[in-house]
């Protein structure tokens, strides 16, 4: 670099040194490599190496961490499949001279996704489900007309209240918040006092943040039907594979993400948001859906049917402005079903219910655990009252390499909930690894 380069960019950026460049990386998470000038490329690598050497190999953890991220078996198969080269280095895939064989796989993706949910459009897909979830509000304010408010639960994920807040920034919607009983679940009587005309929507979390499932499902049907707001219902796949399909109790939306089914962890992404409605909005509906047509030649072919972004038509009639979408992910979600089958998805789902209930049933028999804390019908994960500080329990399990569950009260959003984390068990924790969970819980209180 040029003598006084340096000094020139830094005045420019209005900053004193290099090291601001860097501040917004968390000090827990910085390290210092302190790497000697002047080594050789195979020596600096040597170097490198031993130092990451310190870092745990995440397979020598027990991780019964979930809260929308979730750990499942992913057959070998899913990623060769979504390995071949005609999709994994395929290039936007969101035009309509899209090869035949992506438009089949998003076509049969988007049939998966529409029997899971009972409802008839699906597109095809959407980055997370935070994001489908914005969507649905913004989809619901069009569909609606009238009124400003949509309702959401406190019992979401607060990524979820994050998203939201930036995409109904400039918006005329204003987010009304609804309790949580004693169970975790809505608070249906809270929930009735806030319906009025001026309510767009409301949203429904079965399994919500806390992994409970809300009971008599037809109650939020009555509701819709009372008042002609539009409901959103947000879930996991998987459990959709043991209840009825929101569809049949009354949702205009569906939206959740599709991470269990074949979409590894990742660190925390990417994943590959559902988004399914009733048909009669299908104009309503942003993103993309792929058809089943014929060719000249009277044989079965897939089109582009719909894609109503603001790239494609005029501006002020798109329904989203999202350029891409997760097709990959969907693919590799559809391969992931086609393995399994229906019957293989239902036992799944089982395993993961019968799992959770039983390392639930084991926490609660030890002295000063109270497990699930809200006592309400729950999937995959449930939560957990401790005897000491989670943040503290936490540190002295991953000691010995166990990730017990997430801290609730380490969010800002659940800080009033003192002592409380969300254990999630999936078909992957076996019953010596639960083992181990009791044993490392008994043994740090």
């Amino acid at each position: 670099m040029v003598e006084g380069e340096e000094n020139e960019m830094l005045e420019f950026l209005g900053i004193d040194d290099v090291e601001e460049l860097f501040k917004d990386i968390p000090d827990q998470i910085r390290t210092d490599l302190d790497i000697p000038e002047g080594l050789q490329e195979k020596e600096l690598m040597s170097e490198v190496k031993s130092k990451l050497k310190k870092n745990k190999d995440p397979d020598e953890l027990v991780s019964f961490l979930g809260a929308g991220i979730y750990e499942h078996f992913i057959p070998a198969a899913v990623d060769e499949i979504a390995g071949q080269s005609e999709f994994y280095t395929s290039y936007t895939p969101y035009q309509a001279e899209i090869s035949q064989g992506m438009l089949q796989a998003l076509f049969e993706y988007q049939s998966i996704i529409a029997e899971l949910t009972g409802l008839g459009a699906v597109n095809t897909s959407m980055y997370d489900h935070p994001t489908a979830l914005a969507e649905a509000v913004l989809m619901s304010a069009r569909i609606k007309r009238k009124g400003n408010k949509f309702l959401v639960p406190e019992n979401t994920h607060w990524e979820n209240d994050s998203v939201l807040k930036n995409y109904l920034r400039g918006k005329d919607i204003k987010l009304e918040k609804v309790n949580y009983g004693e169970d975790g679940a809505i608070d249906r009587e809270d929930l009735k006092e806030k319906l009025d005309d001026d309510v767009l929507g409301i949203y429904v979390a079965t399994p919500n943040i806390f992994g409970g499932l809300e009971q008599d499902v037809d109650f939020f049907k009555d509701l819709k039907e009372d008042y002609g707001c539009i409901q959103v219902v947000g879930t996991n796949p998987l459990v959709l594979s043991l209840m009825r399909p929101p569809g049949e109790w009354g949702a205009d939306i569906v939206v959740g993400d599709s991470q269990p089914l074949g979409i590894p962890q990742a660190y925390g992404g990417p994943t590959v948001g559902i988004f399914a409605c009733s048909e009669r909005y299908i104009r309503k509906m942003p993103g993309r859906i792929i058809g089943e047509t014929e060719d000249s030649n009277g044989k079965r072919a897939y089109c582009m049917t719909l894609q109503t972004r603001e790239q494609h038509i005029r501006r002020e009639r798109a329904t989203s402005n999202i350029c891409t979408n997760q097709a990959l992910m969907a693919l590799a979600s559809a391969s992931y079903v086609f393995l399994k089958g229906s019957k293989g998805l239902e036992k799944i789902a089982k395993e993961n219910y019968r799992k959770a209930h039983k390392t639930a049933e084991r926490i609660n028999e030890l002295d000063g655990f109270e497990a699930p804390y809200f006592n309400n019908e729950f999937f995959n994960e449930f939560t957990v009252k401790t005897p000491v500080d989670t943040k503290e329990l936490y540190g002295l399990c991953r000691e010995k390499d166990i990730l017990p569950g997430l801290p609730l009260d380490d969010k800002d959003k659940f800080s009033s909930l003192n002592d409380v984390m969300l254990t999630a068990v999936t078909e992957m924790r076996s019953e010596r690894e639960v083992e181990q969970l009791i044993r490392s819980l008994e043994e740090v209180v």
